[in-house]
C-alpha cells in the first residue's frame, strides 16, 4: 500500500512537469509609473510647432509708417567741415547725405594783346608799350597765353573798358575777356521725423556762413 502511494505520487510530479514544459509562460508587463499618476510631459512636446510662416516678422516703412521732414545744409566751403557736420547730425536724423557741386561764377575781366607769333616779337611789342609809356603789363611766357602781353585783370567791367580806351588812343589794339571762376562747394542733406526735430541742432550756430532749409523730400 505504501509503495502504491508512492508510485502515484512520483506520477503526479512527472505529469506537472510535463504539463509545465509544454505551457507556455505567461509574459509580464512592465510599468513606467504606478495607476493614476500622470504621464511627465516634456515642455518641447507640449508646445506646438512653429513655423515661418506662423510667425509674423516686424516691418518698417519709413514712407508709409514715418512722416519724413527733410532739410539741406550748405554750402560748406570746406569739405572737412560738412564732414564734421554729418557726424554731428547722425545720430539724431534718420540718414544724410553729402552733395558736392562745381559753382562756376565770372571772375573778372582780362584785358590783353593777342599772342605774337614768337618770344621775340612779344618782347618787341612790350617795349613798343614802355616807349608809349604804359605801365603794368608783362609778357606771358608759358601756358596757353604764350607770347601775350598780360595789361590787367579787373573785378568791375568799367574799369578794363578804361584800360582799352587809353591803350586804343596810344594807337594798340587790344581784347577783353571773361575770366572764370570754378570752385567745389558741399551740401548736408538730411531726413528726421517730428519727434527728432526737437533736439536738431541748428547747424548756423557752428557754420555762420551756410543756411539750413526745409525742402521737399525726394521719393527713394
Amino acid at each position: 500500500m505504501r509503495y502504491l502511494f508512492i508510485i502515484f505520487l512520483l506520477a503526479n510530479i512527472a505529469f506537472f512537469v510535463w504539463a509545465q514544459r509544454l505551457s507556455p509562460q505567461a509574459k509580464s508587463t512592465f510599468k513606467v509609473v504606478d495607476d493614476g499618476v500622470a504621464k511627465i510631459q516634456l515642455i518641447k512636446e507640449s508646445e506646438p510647432h512653429k513655423t515661418a510662416e506662423e510667425t509674423p516678422q516686424p516691418s518698417l516703412n519709413l514712407n508709409g509708417d514715418v512722416q519724413q521732414l527733410c532739410y539741406s545744409a550748405g554750402p560748406f566751403d570746406v569739405e572737412s567741415s560738412v564732414h564734421a557736420a554729418k557726424e554731428t547730425l547722425e545720430p539724431l536724423v534718420l540718414k544724410t547725405n553729402i552733395r558736392k557741386i562745381t559753382t562756376t561764377q565770372e571772375a573778372g575781366y582780362w584785358v590783353y594783346l593777342p599772342a605774337l607769333a614768337s618770344r621775340t616779337e612779344a618782347l618787341k611789342k612790350g617795349r613798343e608799350l614802355a616807349a608809349a609809356f604804359v605801365k603794368d603789363y608783362y609778357v606771358v611766357t608759358s601756358g596757353d597765353n604764350e607770347n601775350s602781353i598780360s595789361l590787367g585783370l579787373y573785378r568791375e567791367p568799367y574799369n578794363a573798358d578804361s584800360r582799352i580806351a587809353e591803350l586804343s588812343k596810344k594807337g594798340f589794339q587790344v581784347n577783353k575777356e571773361i575770366r572764370i571762376e570754378q570752385w567745389p562747394e558741399f551740401w548736408l542733406d538730411f531726413s528726421i521725423t517730428e519727434t527728432q526735430l526737437a533736439t536738431l541742432p541748428n547747424l548756423k550756430d557752428t557754420y555762420q556762413d551756410i543756411s539750413q532749409n526745409e525742402v521737399i523730400c525726394k521719393n527713394n
